[in-house]
């Protein structure tokens, strides 16, 4: 029931028959949560219901599925193991990451003194990031969107919280003339 419940939230708008068995499934296991599965199930049940398998960020999904597969009495040791592996490899990579734009953002732009009415927002950066480029080979490819997210962050708080109208009518006046060739 799970995994109909699971393959009905790739329905497109108009797909009535998946529409009819995402209700089914949904009451089916609304219904069953309390009387008829084992913890380990209902509470996979219960995390399936809070957001879709397919809606999650997949390291994230993959990592609560693991804590679910481990009280599965039938799981394979070797596969458990493996996973846990390769997510506590990932997650090394990215805290490496995380310093590395960290570091650029302290070091090299020097934000907290040259402008400090900017909010340091480089590890929600990151974790948005995830959402996007979430395989580890991608890792120039997060610090990039990353920094300029940072960068975007700086100029979202300019106009928000620090500059002036004149000031701000001049330094949009600056970039409208560093232009786009058309």
């Amino acid at each position: 029931m799970l995994s109909l419940y699971e393959a009905a939230q790739l329905r497109l708008h108009g797909e009535e028959i998946l529409e009819e068995a995402h209700n089914f499934a949904l009451i089916q296991l609304t219904k069953s949560i309390t009387t008829q599965l084992s913890p380990s199930l209902a509470a996979q049940v219960h995390h399936s219901l809070r957001q879709s398998l397919r809606k999650g960020i997949p390291r994230l999904e993959a990592r609560y599925y693991m804590s679910f597969y481990q009280e599965d009495p039938s799981h394979d040791e070797n596969l458990l193991t493996f996973a846990k592996l390769d997510f506590n490899m990932l997650q090394e990579l990215h805290q490496k990451e995380v310093s590395n734009v960290t570091k650029w953002w302290v070091n090299d732009l020097n934000v907290s003194t040259k402008l400090p009415f900017v909010r340091d927002r480089i590890v929600e950066g990151c974790f948005w990031i995830l959402g996007v480029y979430y395989e580890p080979h991608y890792s120039i490819a997060r610090k990039i969107t990353t920094k300029v997210i940072a960068l975007c962050s700086i100029i979202d708080d300019l106009y928000d919280a620090y500059g002036t109208i004149d000031e701000l009518q001049l330094f949009t006046n600056a970039i409208e003339r560093l232009g786009i060739s058309k």
